[in-house]
């Protein structure tokens, strides 16, 4: 990978541990369970005390509200 091609992609990240910064720390726990960990959403549902259609409903809401940011 060339030098400029890890300067963008460290901006990138950058972005997207800023956005990240932005949810909720539950919400941001569970997107990074649910994406960079691969648990399950009824895993997520329990570890958090929530029901699986609300885990559901926090992981679009926080990936709806990352692309918002990220979009900024």
């Amino acid at each position: 990978m060339s030098a400029e091609a890890q300067i963008i992609l460290r901006a990138r990240m950058q972005e997207v541990l800023h956005c990240f910064d932005e949810l909720p720390q539950d919400r941001a726990s569970a997107v990074r369970g649910a994406y960079l960990e691969g648990l399950s959403y009824s895993v997520l549902a329990e570890r958090h005390g929530v029901p699986l259609n609300t885990m559901r409903t926090w992981l679009r809401r926080a990936l709806i509200s990352l692309q918002e940011c990220l979009d900024r």
